[in-house]
């Protein structure tokens, strides 16, 4: 499992269904969990949280979704289904630039 990959999760507290996220976190982190944004369908263009993604053969989705870095979760690697396919590197700088603003880190916080 690598930053950037889009897997299927099924978790009753989150869809009925298998539905997509990404994996957020390093791909030094060895633990038995996994720290991952949700994705949603609903038309988010004016949510400034969201980072709007366009199927393609690349990322495996189906339909214009938005992964919604508001909503960040810690699953069990375990509850994760397959790895249908990654996002590029643009668009995951623009999922961390939104992960930064929703957890208000700036450059000048992070220790070198």
């Amino acid at each position: 499992m690598k930053r950037g990959e889009l897997w299927t999760l099924q978790d009753r507290n989150y869809a009925s269904k298998p539905r997509p996220v990404v994996i957020v976190q390093a791909d030094s982190s060895s633990f038995n969990s996994v720290i991952l944004c949700l994705f949603t369908s609903f038309e988010s263009n004016t949510i400034a949280t969201r980072v709007k993604i366009e199927p393609s053969a690349e990322n495996g989705l189906q339909k214009i979704s938005y992964v919604m870095t508001d909503k960040i979760v810690t699953v069990d690697r375990a509850m994760l289904g397959e790895c249908i396919g990654s996002l590029s590197e643009s668009q995951m700088r623009l999922v961390s630039g939104k992960l930064a603003k929703v957890l208000e880190i700036h450059k000048s916080d992070i220790e070198e």
